[in-house]
This record gives structure tokens, sequence and C-alpha cells, in this order.
């Protein structure tokens, strides 16, 4: 078992949401110590920071990593959406009995040359595993009992997870995904969370995650949902304004906006270089209405999945298409060449859908 860091508590919530974590949380100090967030020793094939300047998302921005999965001049195409469709991927969710009744596909995230998923039912803390969708299309349960709902990749190159289980963002071992993963984030104000969500990593190991209590026990532990910013060295911040119930967060390329979903619309925060708040929550008029996860391309596109569509918003933050995707969750790329885009759902229409696009784009 890896040390645990546990820092005293700073005081009660403040009116701008930030607290430092109390006496009552844990971070792992390993996981989260700026040290081992070496950017320049993540592998390719996981994931590089994301990008933008004042206005949207600056595709043109240089990558904060030191090994990028954006080949050069991508930032300057022009996203295609002529003619795309989004195609079923067979084979997703294994139909086992594992779930019963309403049922969840999220969390896509392509790692080692596969896509990772979770599958999970409905209700407080269901039951929930990791799946592995091969290339060749075999899908194998990787993690039958991980508990979690998004998957993200760290700048270490490991695989983070929200667990709405035990309510921690927590890391998962390559060698051996169906082990126990290892608690990172465990509490704040003295109560564990509701059930983290989706999370997204800094190249210096920040870790942003949502807590919408969506799979949470009953009554819910915490006393309001909301969204977290965990700094390098432990730290919990509430993060203000975001929507209601926070579900989808992403960075973009140059780790200087944070964008968060919701209930009710997505909302845009200008991020200080060390990934600290800069600004109030901005609201993107150009989605609204309940929305969940979000993605990125290497020319600064974001792609916002809700209302059984996947929108996507040009750096300026302007819609420029629409893929039809009912039940839509989150989406991630994937693929050798990074082109491929998921897409999952719930509901009656859970799974996992795909389709090439001319734009490549990022693993989670």
């Amino acid at each position: 078992m890896r040390a645990l860091l546990l820092l005293a508590a700073l005081g009660a919530l403040g009116c701008d949401g930030s607290s430092a974590l109390d006496a009552g949380s844990a971070v792992d100090a390993a996981a989260l110590d700026g040290g081992s967030f070496d950017a320049a020793s993540r592998d390719a094939a996981t994931t590089d920071a994301g990008g933008t300047d004042g206005g949207g998302t600056d595709g043109g921005a240089t990558d904060a990593g030191a090994t990028s999965i954006c080949p050069p001049g991508s930032e300057s195409l022009v996203l295609d959406l002529g003619g795309a469709s989004l195609a079923p991927v067979a084979g997703v969710p294994i139909r086992d009995g594992f779930v019963t009744g309403f049922e969840i596909v999220e969390g896509p995230v392509w790692a080692r040359g596969a896509l990772y998923v979770s599958h999970f039912g409905s209700g407080p803390a269901p039951a929930s595993r990791i799946y592995r969708v091969a290339p060749d299309g075999s899908v194998a349960v990787a993690a039958p009992n991980a508990g979690v709902n998004g998957l993200a990749l760290g700048p270490d190159g490991r695989l983070y997870g929200g667990r709405h289980l035990d309510g921690t963002v927590s890391v998962f071992d390559w060698d051996d995904l169906a082990a126990d993963p290892t608690p990172v984030v465990e509490a704040y104000m003295g109560a564990r969370f509701d059930s983290p969500n989706d999370l997204v990593l800094r190249s210096d190991g920040t870790i942003y995650f949502t807590d919408p209590a969506w799979q949470s026990p009953v009554p819910e532990p915490q006393a309001a949902r909301r969204a977290y910013r965990v700094a390098p060295d432990g730290t919990i911040e509430a993060i203000p304004g975001t929507p209601d119930r926070p579900n989808g967060i992403a960075l973009t390329r140059d780790e200087r906006a944070l964008f968060v979903t919701g209930t009710d619309g997505l909302r845009r925060y200008d991020l200080n270089a060390d990934g600290t708040l800069a600004s109030a929550a901005m609201n993107v008029p150009a989605v609204s209405g309940g929305l969940d996860g979000l993605g990125l391309d290497c020319a600064g596109n974001l792609y916002v999945a809700g209302g059984d569509a996947v929108t996507v918003l040009d750096p300026s933050l302007t819609e420029i298409g629409v893929l039809p995707a009912p039940g839509a969750t989150n989406v991630a790329f994937g693929g050798d060449d990074r082109r491929t885009l998921y897409v999952t759902a719930l509901g009656a229409s859970a799974g996992l859908s795909s389709v090439t696009l001319n734009v490549p784009g990022y693993p989670h």
C-alpha cells in the first residue's frame, strides 16, 4: 500500500468554494507528487495536454507535454463532417446478465493500442466493470469489479478512474487491471465524495473531476454537488459556478482553459499557468440543456455529448456540426492514427459506436 499524505484542514469552505484537504481526507503522495508526473516520461500512445487562448480552444497552441499525439500541421486541419455517421461497435456491452434494466456505457479512453470503457447499471453504487475493446473488434472484461464511471490517462501513463463504488478517484495497475485500484483522492470536508464521474489530469498531475451524485449512496455524503481541482500537493478546492450536477470535464491543449458540463449547459474557465482558476465560470451559449462527456481534436474543436447527439464546436466555440448519437454519454479518439471517434451511450441505446474523421483527436 502506498503511503498516504494526510493534510490538516485549513478551515471551513470559503465563499470562493475552495478548501484545503481536511484531516479526514487522503491523497496518494506518490501519485500526486509533482516529481512523479514528468511529462517527458509519457508514453506517446497516452495523451498530450490541452490548449486555448482567451477566446476559445486554440488548436494552434503548443502542447504542454513533451510527447504529442497530434501530428504536425493538424491544428490547421478543417473538420469535414459531410457524410459522417456513427456505426455500432459489436459486442459492447457484453450480454451476460451483468446489468439488468437501465444500463450505461461510459468513460472511453484509448490506451496501449485498445479502447477501454466502463459498463454499469443505475442506482446507488452499482456494480461496474471495464471492457477492453481491441482493434480487431474483440471485447474482453479487463476489470470485473472496477466500480468506476469515467476513465482518464494521467501524464504518467497510468489509468485513473472516478469510482462511485467508494467515492474515490483511484489509479489502476496496468499489469493487473482486475486488482483493487489505489485511492488517490478520498474525501472532502470530512466526508467521502458522492460518486466521482468524469476526470482529466494536467501534465503536472493536477486532477480535475466532477461529482454529480448520479450513483451516490443515500443520503448523499457531500453537502453539495460539485466539481473539484486537486493540486499536485494534495490541496483540494471546489470549482465554483459549475452547471448543476457537473458531469463532463476537459482541458484544452495548452492547459489554459477548463470546460465543465452539467444538466444546464456548458461552462468555461480560464486557468493560470499553474492550473488554478483565472476567471469565473463563463457560459457557452452554443449548447444547452443536459450535457455529458467532452472531447477535443487536434484542430481545437470541442465535442460535446448530450441530447442524443455529439455537437462539435470550433475553437471559437461556435457550432460547426452535429452527429446524431442516441443516448450519447461520452467521446474519445482512438486507433493508430487517432482519427476514430468513439461514442458511448446509455439506456435503450447503451453501447459503443464509432466513425472515422479527417482530424485526429485525444484519447480522452
